[in-house]
């Protein structure tokens, strides 16, 4: 067991850089992951802060992989497909948060195999229309990694939104959210304790105003199924719902999914290169 190791699920975007680098404060070693798929392109992009981390910290400190999770994203999003469609309807198309699972399955499965045991994400508040930025998905995946005797933590959570409202105007937020109906969260966005501000302040990047800029978009893979989320939450749902029934429906959702993942990984853990699993995995 590599008690001073923790993997950290890496896009090269602020939070998950902001991560890393509060890691780097408190482990010997870090495992930046980032995750590999149809639908994403420029997977190298967050080399960009790999090599900032590097220079500041430590060549040494921090390992960067590139792993693929087509077979398994597949699975996650298929699978119970007809009853999750008579269960749950058109949440099958939160696609941003099925992705998400399947990157935390193939992060168990990584820690597992490396005796890594110690995991940190970087979901935020500010992004609240995010099934894995939600505290109560996030408590589900606590309790999944916990299972598998894996340390799970998101140390940049109560970090402030994105700055003002240039990202979420780009989201179309103001269409289904008024301002008296905003999370506090969403208000919360428009001061100043980003992790933008505080990457900054580290001198990790050059301004403080960073995430959803053209900068942003060239330390991270593209994702463009994100289309399809974005017309399900703003367009459908959002559209004759609150924010709240929306998120009490997403966690409904992600729960049944996470706790369907969690038995096929409980066979990984006991019949490994047998169990169904092993199959899906790309090394």
């Amino acid at each position: 067991m590599k008690l001073n190791e923790t993997a950290t699920l890496f896009s090269g975007g602020t939070d998950s850089t902001l991560t890393a680098a509060l890691m780097a404060e408190k482990f010997d070693k870090i495992h930046l992951i980032t995750y590999d798929r149809f639908a994403f392109s420029s997977v190298m992009n967050p080399m960009v802060n790999v090599k900032k981390l590097r220079d500041k910290y430590g060549e040494d400190k921090f390992d960067f992989h590139v792993i693929k999770v087509e077979k398994l994203t597949r699975f996650v999003f298929y699978e119970r497909y007809l009853h999750n469609i008579r269960k749950h309807g058109f949440f099958l198309l939160t696609i941003c948060g099925l992705c998400k699972l399947a990157m935390h399955v193939r992060t168990v499965i990584f820690c597992l195999e490396n005796g890594i045991p110690n995991v940190c994400d970087g979901a935020n508040q500010g992004m609240h229309l995010f099934p894995a930025q939600m505290a109560s998905v996030i408590k589900e995946y606590g309790d999944m990694y916990t299972r598998y005797g894996i340390t799970y933590s998101n140390p940049v959570f109560k970090y402030e939104g994105p700055q003002d409202l240039d990202f979420t105007d780009r989201l179309r937020l103001e269409r289904v959210l008024s301002r008296d109906k905003e999370p506090a969260t969403a208000t919360a966005a428009r001061t100043a304790n980003t992790t933008g501000r505080k990457l900054y302040e580290l001198g990790l990047m050059p301004s403080e105003n960073v995430k959803g800029t053209e900068l942003d978009r060239r330390m991270q893979p593209r994702c463009f199924q994100f289309i399809l989320f974005n017309v399900f939450v703003h367009w459908f749902y959002l559209a004759d719902h609150t924010y709240e029934e929306y998120q009490d429906a997403t966690v409904r959702f992600y729960q049944d999914k996470i706790r369907a993942m969690v038995k096929h990984l409980d066979d990984y853990a006991a019949a490994g290169a047998d169990s169904r699993l092993a199959r899906m995995i790309e090394r």
